[in-house]
């Protein structure tokens, strides 16, 4: 059995940047870390100089391996009341 969709344990923000920069210019990579456990939380954000790099990085990214996990990626939505 597959483990479920999200990023890894082992995942950085430096694997991260590894993997979505071929797309483009960075302009931030944020790993969401679990405050008590002190590991990811299994998701993370990136942002792009270019709105049609963060269109490519989505398209070439989603559904694929990132240290042994498939990842989904989308467009971040606000949550409400922030």
């Amino acid at each position: 059995m597959a483990p479920p969709p999200g990023l890894s344990f082992r995942t950085t923000e430096e694997n991260l940047r590894g993997a979505f920069e071929k797309f483009g210019q960075l302009t931030e990579v944020h790993l969401v870390m679990d405050k008590v456990a002190k590991r990811p939380r299994g998701f993370a954000f990136v942002s792009y100089a270019v709105e049609e790099e963060a269109k490519s990085a989505i398209e070439g990214m989603h559904g694929k391996f990132l240290d042994g996990r498939v990842i989904f990626v989308e467009v971040a939505k606000r949550r409400p009341g922030l």
